[in-house]
């Protein structure tokens, strides 16, 4: 029997146990229906994901998102791999609202990434994680010269409050960009 049948059989006895006559049996059926029905999604978004199309390969990462199932996270930092910025941006965007602490390192990975758009993806994302073990990594942002990346860096540095990072970012109040100088203000009252 091959597995497509062999999970329509399974859905249909599921499904006809939401008519047992006990409440708690159909609360049951109606809990694996859901999970069956998440499942089903997974195996159908991970299938666009393998497109040739990059809009399908995006669309699929934003649905494992909406998903939020841990099998989802594997295929999502895959993607971070991607050859098309769009895709990678994608996977950061999404890791980072997963804050799945599997997604740390490999989005840290991305700050080494061609693409600034890219780069400072993952930066907000870092940030979004607010864990001091990525300050160093910030830190090394603070080099960076497209202000684009760098006020990200420093607000993500507030983020994390670890009073450490304070006089590098006091030393961004100096910088010739407005943007880099109202980040840094930004991220000292973060550290209070």
């Amino acid at each position: 029997m091959d597995a497509e049948l062999t999970r329509a059989l399974r859905r249909e006895r599921v499904r006809a146990a939401l008519a047992d006559p006990d409440a708690e049996v159909r609360a049951a059926a109606s809990r694996a229906l859901e999970r069956l029905d998440r499942r089903r999604d997974l195996d159908l978004l991970l299938e666009r994901l393998a497109s040739a199309d990059v809009r399908d390969r995006v669309e699929a990462i934003y649905g494992l998102g909406a998903v939020a199932d841990d099998a989802a996270v594997p295929p999502l930092i895959a993607a971070l791999r991607d050859p098309v910025e769009d895709v990678r941006v994608a996977a950061v965007r999404t890791l980072s609202e997963l804050r799945d602490g599997r997604g740390l390192s490999p989005i840290a990975q991305c700050l080494d990434d061609p693409s600034a758009l890219v780069r400072r993806h993952a930066i907000d994302a870092l940030g979004r994680f607010a864990d001091r073990r990525v300050v160093p990594l910030l830190l090394t942002m603070l080099k960076e010269r497209d202000v684009d990346v760098l006020a990200p860096a420093v607000r993500a540095l507030g983020l994390c409050r670890d009073v450490e990072a304070e006089p590098a970012i006091a030393a961004m109040l100096a910088h010739r960009s407005a943007v880099v100088r109202a980040a840094a203000v930004e991220a000292l009252a973060q550290l209070d």
